[in-house]
């Protein structure tokens, strides 16, 4: 994974957004991130220039740190001594202590067979880290979530995140997602969708809509493509 044609770096400052601790890349999933413009302190690369190759193997190991990450709380543990972040090659490279913003990243997983299984483009990717360890939540976002390879939700949301091993994607701040293979429209404060059980929680303020008939409630589960609902798991 590797910078694209006109990709900026500049330093940001400390983030106040929700922040997502973040292990380190499982295997078994195929994951793409094939636009954005990484930033980082100390200069500007203009159309047709070349990272060196030790900035373009930090940004590159960021973003998979960032990518495989859970959407659940961390649990408190023993605190062990990070090791180096892994990298494709096998190698293993220390990141670096500090804050980033990744421009108008596009990323998407795949499983197994090449499916698509989501797909999100954001304004920044907001990112930091520590101990070679990330941080990021992707601000202001349209994603849309896949069925047997092909889109059945698209969505909007001020933040989100996904967790590559579980295959699961969370929006929140007022999301708002419309189904496309049916008039059916999704309000809610917050969303997990989980693609192994082709199910989206949907929580605080819902409302779901199909034509006419409109369904309110503070927690409700829907199938990806808003075609049925229910309560409970």
């Amino acid at each position: 994974m590797t910078p694209t044609e006109g990709t900026q770096f500049t330093k940001t400052r400390t983030i106040d957004d929700p922040l997502l601790k973040v292990p380190p890349a499982g295997r078994g999933n195929r994951l793409r991130a094939p636009h954005g413009s990484p930033r980082e302190a100390g200069g500007t690369l203009r159309r047709g220039a070349n990272l060196s190759s030790a900035s373009a193997v930090v940004i590159g190991v960021l973003m998979l740190l960032l990518l495989c990450t859970a959407c659940q709380p961390a649990r408190e543990t023993a605190q062990l001594p990070p090791e180096p972040a892994p990298t494709q090659e096998g190698t293993t490279v220390n990141l670096p202590d500090a804050t980033y913003e990744i421009v108008k990243p596009t990323i998407e997983q795949q499983d197994e067979q090449g499916h698509t299984l989501w797909k999100l483009q954001a304004q920044a990717l907001r990112a930091e880290t520590r101990d070679s360890q990330a941080q990021g939540t992707l601000t202001q976002v349209r994603g849309w979530l896949y069925r047997n390879g092909k889109p059945v939700l698209e969505f909007t949301a001020p933040y989100a995140r996904a967790n590559t091993e579980t295959r699961e994607v969370e929006a929140w701040g007022g999301v708002v997602a419309t189904s496309k293979t049916n008039d059916a429209r999704l309000t809610a404060g917050r969303i997990v969708w989980q693609a192994r059980r082709d199910r989206i929680r949907a929580s605080e303020g819902v409302r779901l809509r199909w034509g006419e008939f409109e369904l309110r409630e503070r927690t409700i589960n829907v199938d990806t493509a808003l075609e049925k609902a229910w309560s409970g798991d």
